[in-house]
């Protein structure tokens, strides 16, 4: 992604190593109080370290600043099934910013950024409690096209983990 994009009070541009913090602070917040993330344990310093190294070679990530830092972030990740050419992403919004179409912003960004780099489809697996995040995916025309049942444990229950999907051909 060349430009920033600005859209209302907010813009989205790619991550830099100084985004870090604030990435995984929101990413820390949902793995604390939401079910938007399997991980049960916060992204540690040094755990950080190493997740930035690992983003930073295999992926792209996207963030969303206003005037105050990061807002919002999110990633494409090749999947990880051997021989496949599909692109993995997540969106994750600061909770004092939700329903500001961030997350849509994010993930129309990251959607561009997958077809530029000539991905044919594009996936990502949420848990079926999240329910914003699932609106978010169908709404921008994302397919439900299987369940993965008690995927992980989570605050005390097993959790479910919807894989959705979309062709990005046009």
């Amino acid at each position: 992604m060349a430009k920033t994009k600005a859209s209302k009070s907010y813009a989205i541009r790619p991550a830099t190593h100084d985004d870090l913090k604030a990435i995984v602070g929101i990413y820390n917040w949902a793995v604390n109080q939401t079910f938007a993330t399997i991980d049960s344990e916060p992204l540690s310093k040094e755990e950080a370290a190493a997740w930035w190294d690992t983003h930073g070679r295999r992926s792209f990530l996207l963030v969303c600043v206003e005037d105050n830092g990061v807002i919002g972030w999110a990633r494409l990740l090749p999947w990880n099934q051997r021989g496949y050419d599909i692109v993995e992403c997540l969106v994750y919004v600061d909770p004092v910013h939700h329903s500001r179409g961030i997350g849509l912003a994010l993930l129309t960004g990251l959607m561009k950024e997958a077809h530029g780099l000539g991905y044919k489809t594009i996936v990502a697996s949420i848990a079926k409690d999240n329910r914003a995040g699932l609106a978010l995916y169908s709404k921008l025309g994302f397919d439900h096209v299987g369940t993965i049942r008690n995927a992980a444990h989570k605050f005390d229950r097993w959790m479910d983990i919807t894989l959705v999907q979309k062709s990005l051909e046009v």
